[in-house]
């Protein structure tokens, strides 16, 4: 007896070591994280780490506008956040403001004779990979400005925020955007939507009995590892480590059409409400095709490679091999929902800029998926505000605080 006791002391000691040894790592790891990419991950795996807006807000109740989202999430007031550049892997910080978006403080009352531009989007609108003064949405205020006599002074609002998908961007759209009354709204996403999980790969995937069988077991341990996962930083790294050391996993013709196929009819369900939206309140819509690649293409080769020619590689090699990968499933989708953008723009005659166009002979300003360099974002910036300053010639601005109208241009 008085052995048995023993042995469960000597377990329960050694029990308690191995948890105090991983708290210590989990601990340190997180403080070594936090000087790299801003003290929010110190609260990885809590409500803390990215501040969620549920669907109804004090302005205006996503709920109501049909929208059956569940809100968005953004930053916290003033989060501390850094960034670092590829290229010299410095460091740097990012500006938040007190209302959670990137670059300085939002006046909700607009200025008389301001034309306010609110851009939508998600990381490649946030400036993944920039700093304050090199996003797209700040050269694009600046562009305006510059050559603004008469036409009233410009004002660029950059609400993209990282990881959003479209239905999340019109629910942003609803309880942020509206309030602060623009007078043209941009859009620039796709590859989030395209990213959308894979569940739908694997719809009518055949298994027999025994396979399901495994996976009845093995779902609980799953569960019990991702919630872990979910809440450690350390298990977290370890899984990505093992993710990337595994073979990526591919998919056949039948899983890619269907993977597609379940994705255009929801993206531009949500353009076509938030542009519904804003021909009712009078807002200009201006919609982007966004540009993007997959890595099958060597970064030394990108340049003078276009986007058409690395989805027609794509194609070929889901032909040929019968199986493509992840990203380049994705890729095939971003065609798809980008192709079906530019049909439906040109079919309710929607002010279009095609970005796919405007960097496709410089693709090697894509520093990632779809995140741009400094002279990617000024590219976007003058195309796009070639585009507004054609529109907003004959466009009455709005000023919802009186009943003044400044209308500029002839």
């Amino acid at each position: 007896m008085v052995a048995q006791v023993s042995r469960i002391k000597r377990g329960s000691f050694y029990v308690a070591m191995v948890l105090i040894s991983l708290l210590v790592v989990e601990a340190g790891f997180r403080a070594v994280l936090a000087f790299q990419v801003g003290p929010s991950v110190l609260y990885y795996g809590t409500r803390f780490q990215r501040q969620n807006v549920p669907a109804a807000t004090n302005n205006h109740t996503v709920m109501q506008h049909e929208n059956t989202q569940q809100g968005y999430t953004k930053f916290f007031p003033h989060e501390l956040k850094i960034d670092h550049d590829p290229a010299t892997n410095e460091t740097f910080r990012v500006s938040i403001n007190s209302q959670g978006f990137r670059g300085g403080e939002i006046e909700e009352t607009k200025k008389p004779g301001v034309i306010r531009i609110v851009t939508l989007g998600s990381s490649s609108t946030f400036g993944y990979y920039d700093r304050d003064h090199e996003t797209y949405p700040y050269y694009l205020e600046q562009k305006l400005n510059k050559n603004s006599e008469g036409t009233g002074r410009f004002e660029v609002i950059n609400l993209g925020i990282p990881h959003l998908r479209s239905e999340e961007i019109l629910a942003l759209f609803y309880a942020e955007a509206i309030p602060l009354h623009p007078d043209v709204v941009t859009f620039y996403e796709g590859a989030n939507d395209a990213a959308r999980g894979n569940s739908s790969v694997n719809e009518g995937d055949r298994k027999n009995s025994a396979q399901r069988q495994k996976q009845s077991v093995i779902a609980p341990l799953k569960a019990v590892y991702g919630m872990v996962r979910d809440h450690l930083v350390t298990v977290a790294f370890i899984d990505s480590i093992r993710q990337n050391m595994i073979a990526e996993p591919t998919f056949n013709r039948g899983q890619v059409e269907r993977h597609m196929a379940s994705t255009s009819e929801h993206f531009l369900g949500n353009i076509d409400e938030l542009y519904q939206e804003c021909q009712r309140r009078g807002i200009i819509f201006v919609a982007l095709k966004q540009q993007a690649k997959s890595h099958i293409v060597k970064e030394a080769d990108m340049k003078g490679v276009t986007y058409a020619q690395e989805v027609q590689m794509i194609k070929d090699k889901l032909e040929k091999e019968g199986a493509i990968k992840t990203r380049e499933l994705h890729l095939l989708t971003h065609n798809i929902l980008t192709t079906d953008l530019e049909h439906w723009a040109a079919f309710n005659h929607v002010p279009f800029v095609n970005i796919q166009k405007v960097l496709d002979q410089d693709r090697d300003v894509l520093m990632s998926w779809v995140h741009l360099s400094p002279r990617g974002n000024r590219m976007i910036a003058d195309a796009l505000a070639e585009k507004i300053r054609q529109l907003v010639g004959h466009h009455t601005v709005r000023q919802p605080e009186s009943r003044t109208q400044l209308s500029f241009g002839s």
